[in-house]
């Protein structure tokens, strides 16, 4: 950001005698000219306090989000005002200036008066036109601060997050308490906003980029004294049907009960499942519900999760349909293939379902002969290897990492390898089913096989039904049910640098699809853990609050080219938001930004950057150690800047 240099140090400058022309400057006769009246006095004094208020202004970064969680709770507490005090301030002086301003018209009359009622008197002629000159000027200088003081509170009030936008079309399309998904803490969550046709049973999910404090989140959890907590904290967390809240009704007496709802979580704290025990809506017609989460959400270090312009929290809406879920999940591609070919031994396995998937089934740790083991990666000899499973793209892929560190890639990072030389098996194993098939038995707050949202067990050899564990043994990778392939690794490798072929909407285009998805198309498989909001976002500019959230697809040889051929061929990310402002509107200008950091299967990082070129050049942006960034198609030694000239963050990046 480029900071201006203070007004107070250009205010003192005005006074600054010009030896050369032996006279002092224009400005300085005006401003001695106002104080020696007292309506130009007035308005030096707002003008004054003014400049004052934004010299000592802190500027703030468009998209920064400052930690006030723990001021705002001070605050509350003590029943004191929560408003910034920069906008306060700027406010008072907007309101001192509308009242001068009355003022001077009121003058302005009274001269008027004293004029028509001279009868032509020279000395009372010349007073009625003295004071109907000084209050001319003094309306001119209050018209101009009131209009720096209106300038200077909308660009804070824009900046900090707390106001409207700069555009009233913005205010229509922002979805309030919408930010934290994508720009905020919030990765993803299941059902998706506004999504639809969900079914009855099932499970609420939620992915956060940091650490939560498990007790903000669970009623009595404590990890000494009772580590088995189950129930959700209604203080943080409200499920209740939307058409319910009506004015004057408590969201408390509406929601779910703490009792009502089970709480399961992953070994880091990310990732919570808010399992209602009760079927949602109802069998005769669809119900749209509402999940809040307050401001009470705390990281695991304590601070607050939700800061600065989203510091109220987060809430969405999905409809329920009538139905319940009873399809089991099927995998519908797999990386690397099972095929005779062999792998350079630092590929990702990679699995990605038919439907999203429950977190708390399909990731965990698996180390020194014990831990997650609902899938597994196997050697010759019988041995499993040790690594960590994570899931992402809408909870539908999950990535196998190993713990064998074997180079780095471009931008410094370790890459970890599968044994070379190996043959591997891959098992994603099926759980047990309850009574009521294809629904599995749970086994704590989890599943001992992989189920699906609705937790139907895996349905692996996608026949229709799902069979769960077949036989006594349910570490056998021929089980009916379970999913299993074999591939080879070899002893090198891959270190190709993934390169993005195509973006839709073009780079500057214009009268892009306001509801259409941006897509951002790589030339390799890719690694789906990486293709997250963290890496893969998309900004407005002028800001306003706006949520976006990343996924990917994999398209496999048979749909690059007319052969037959499950092996992915190359990986396109996308990235899903709200309705754009349109251009018919008023015009709006939207910034995708992918960082160096998503990586290929081979977990290769994107440096140096190569993606489509603007038009204006005439190669792919290809960026070199000078010049870094890809901004627009073009490569260029600073960071990426917005139209109005605000920075894009982490912008190492194609966009």
């Amino acid at each position: 950001m480029i900071y201006p240099q203070s007004p107070a140090l250009l205010s003192a400058g005005l006074f600054v005698y010009n030896k050369r022309n032996d006279k002092l400057p224009l400005m300085t006769h005006i401003l001695r000219f106002m104080f020696r009246t007292r309506v130009g006095t007035a308005a030096a004094f707002g003008a004054l306090l003014l400049f004052v208020c934004i010299g000592i202004g802190m500027p703030v970064d468009v998209f920064a989000q400052v930690d006030t969680g723990a001021m705002q709770d001070v605050a509350s507490s003590a029943r004191l005002s929560q408003e910034n005090i920069v906008v306060i301030i700027a406010n008072l002086i907007r309101v001192f200036l509308g009242v001068l301003g009355i003022i001077i018209t009121c003058l302005i009359l009274y001269g008027g008066f004293l004029y028509m009622t001279s009868g032509g008197e020279p000395d009372k002629t010349k007073k009625a036109k003295m004071v109907i000159q000084n209050a001319v000027i003094g309306l001119v200088i209050t018209m101009s601060s009131f209009a720096i003081a209106s300038f200077i509170l909308n660009s804070l009030t824009d900046a900090l997050g707390i106001g409207g936008t700069s555009g009233s079309a913005a205010a229509a399309y922002s979805e309030p308490l919408s930010g934290s998904l994508g720009a905020g803490i919030i990765e993803d969550h299941y059902p998706m906003r506004n999504a639809l046709a969900i079914p009855r049973n099932t499970r609420i999910m939620v992915t956060f980029k940091e650490p939560i404090q498990p007790e903000s989140l669970i009623e009595g959890y404590d990890e000494d004294t009772n580590p088995g907590a189950t129930d959700l904290n209604t203080e943080t967390v409200h499920i209740y049907q939307t058409a319910q809240l009506t004015e004057g009704v408590n969201v408390a007496d509406i929601s779910l009960t703490s009792s009502g709802v089970v709480v399961g979580y992953n070994d880091d704290f990310t990732i919570f499942v808010f399992d209602p025990v009760e079927l949602l809506g109802s069998a005769t017609e669809d119900t749209n519900y509402t999940v809040s989460i307050g401001s009470g959400l705390r990281k695991a270090n304590g601070s607050a999760a939700f800061t600065g312009a989203y510091a109220d929290g987060y809430e969405w809406d999905f409809e329920v349909s009538t139905e319940v879920d009873n399809t089991p999940p099927t995998i519908s591609s797999i990386i690397p293939s099972a095929s005779d070919d062999a792998y350079a031994r630092n590929i990702s396995v990679s699995l990605t379902f038919s439907e999203a998937m429950d977190p708390i089934a399909s990731t965990g740790t698996y180390a020194d002969g014990s831990g997650f083991t609902n899938i597994t990666v196997v050697d010759a000899d019988g041995n499993t290897v040790d690594g960590t499973y994570e899931i992402s793209n809408g909870y539908r892929t999950v990535d196998f990492t190993p713990t064998d560190a074997c180079g780095q890639d471009p931008c410094g990072d370790t890459i970890y390898c599968l044994p070379g030389l190996e043959d591997l098996t891959v098992t994603a194993k099926a759980a047990e089913l309850g009574d009521e098939p294809p629904a599995a038995v749970a086994i704590g707050a989890s599943f001992n096989g992989l189920v699906d949202a609705s937790a139907n067990s895996l349905d692996g050899n996608d026949d229709g039904t799902a069979q769960g564990i077949i036989g006594d043994n349910s570490e056998d990778p021929d089980a009916e049910d379970h999913y299993a392939w074999d591939f080879s690794t070899t002893d090198e490798i891959e270190d190709d640098v993934p390169v993005i072929s195509d973006i839709s909407p073009g780079i500057l285009g214009s009268n892009a699809d306001t509801l259409q998805d941006v897509t951002v198309t790589f030339n390799m498989p890719m690694k789906a853990s990486t293709l997250t909001s963290s890496n893969i976002q998309l900004w407005p500019d002028p800001w306003y609050e706006f949520w976006f959230r990343a996924g990917s697809t994999n398209f496999t040889a048979s749909d690059a080219e007319a052969e037959l051929s499950d092996t992915v061929a190359y990986t396109q990310a996308y990235l899903e938001h709200p309705e754009l402002v349109s251009s018919e509107v008023e015009g709006w200008d939207y910034y995708p930004t992918i960082t160096k950091d998503v990586k290929s299967a081979y977990q290769i990082c994107m440096f140096p950057v190569g993606g489509p070129s603007s038009g204006t050049d005439t190669g792919s942006c290809a960026t070199t150690d000078a010049n870094p960034y890809c901004c627009n198609g073009m490569a260029q030694a600073t960071e990426c800047l917005t139209q109005s000239g605000a920075d894009l963050p982490d912008t190492e990046s194609a966009n």
